[in-house]
């Protein structure tokens, strides 16, 4: 890996992943304090921020300036002036989905999504001095916070609900109204890194110096979520998960009883016929279906394509691939998008799955003319890239 380029390893170092895992991750906070205030500079920097949002356009749905819990935009009209103005006056900008609009951000956004599989989404703050965004609250979601530039003054509380959900989020006002002291209070500096459990709530402001932050939030799929997936497909084969419940099941007393009678049979089927495996594939599908192609140097590979020879070396893009097969055909699940062949190619798809790196004369099963003409396909799908 370059320099330039950013990993869940770079982003915790010195700290390995598996300490990590198995002492902060759904348990604590952690806090990485580096004396690197350029540590992160090859992601981003205060001096891209009007570049980024001008390649917004005229939709600036993802930009929001936010004070003390108040939004100041809410239609995502707004400009330049504006922006500028509402800053000065001590609105946190805020640029959800910045890995939308920064290749840098974009890649290091793809190698998580790899590392974990599970969706990353990565927005941008950026505060003035003396100045707060939101109030005390807390996420759904497992959040890293990647010091850019600046500082931040951080105070965490304890958790009031282990692991919530989406659906607790109802609670926040509650919960902020019952803090008492926090566990943990410091300040964050430029080349710092923060991991905050779901749950936890945190407050954060400026004091003496602004502060440019990349919050990346992990969107993890739950136990919960598997065992929804497994109870989809079994209802889709078995039509007992189909039917109604008992007429009157609210409030007839016998209705009752079949009820809890029947949903303990149903429970005892789902143990015994599930097929976690098939659970999880139908998850997986959904996941890659839903990420977005990496921009990087597609048009430089489209206008080489023609130029490759068997000699010349090949590997896949940064990303997570699926192996489909299907009635006489075979083929790859990748980025929002599949790539189907005969199943004569099945040899060459599986070959290339498995390989890092490889010259194209290597694939197996194939002609020469059909290993160039499938590298060829693959390559302008997005699949592969030369090396």
């Amino acid at each position: 890996m370059s320099k330039s380029e950013f990993d869940f390893e770079r982003i915790l170092n010195p700290i390995d992943a598996k300490t990590f895992f198995s002492e902060y991750w759904e348990k604590r906070h952690c806090l990485i304090s580096r004396t690197e205030p350029d540590y992160y500079s090859h992601l981003l920097s205060l001096k891209d921020i009007d570049s980024i949002i001008l390649s917004h356009g005229s939709n600036l749905s993802d930009v929001d300036l936010i004070k003390e819990n108040s939004y100041l935009i809410r239609d995502g009209v707004v400009d330049f002036k504006q922006l500028y103005k509402a800053y000065s006056q001590g609105y946190t900008l805020r640029i959800g989905r910045i890995h939308e609009h920064s290749q840098p951000i974009a890649a290091l956004r793809t190698k998580l999504q790899v590392f974990f599989n599970h969706p990353v989404g990565i927005n941008l703050y950026m505060s003035p001095k003396n100045s707060q965004g939101f109030q005390a609250h807390f996420d759904t979601h497992e959040v890293f916070i990647l010091q850019v530039e600046g500082s931040k003054n951080w105070r965490i509380y304890d958790s009031p609900i282990t692991l919530p959900l989406i659906s607790d989020l109802k609670y926040q006002e509650k919960f902020k109204n019952q803090l008492t002291s926090p566990v943990a209070e410091f300040t964050l500096n430029a080349g710092d890194l923060l991991y905050i459990p779901r749950g936890y709530i945190h407050e954060v402001y400026t004091s003496d110096s602004f502060s440019m932050h990349l919050t990346v939030g992990i969107h993890t799929y739950k136990w919960f979520d598997l065992i929804n997936s497994a109870v989809n497909l079994i209802a889709q084969k078995d039509v007992r998960f189909r039917e109604s419940l008992p007429i009157g099941f609210m409030q007839h007393g016998e209705a009752k009883v079949s009820l809890k009678e029947q949903f303990q049979e149903l429970l005892q089927i789902l143990a015994d016929k599930s097929e976690v495996e098939v659970a999880v594939e139908e998850i997986t599908q959904r996941f890659i279906g839903e990420i977005s192609p990496l921009a990087d140097g597609q048009f430089y590979q489209l206008e080489n394509v023609d130029k490759l020879t068997l000699d010349t070396t090949v590997k896949k893009r940064e990303g997570i691939y699926r192996f489909i097969k299907t009635i006489g055909q075979v083929g790859i699940q990748f980025a929002g998008n599949t790539v189907m062949e005969s199943n004569r190619s099945e040899r060459a798809i599986r070959f290339i799955l498995d390989s890092e790196e490889f010259a194209i004369k290597e694939i197996p099963g194939l002609v020469d003319n059909s290993k160039l003409t499938l590298v060829r396909r693959l390559i302008q799908e997005g699949v592969l890239t030369t090396v």
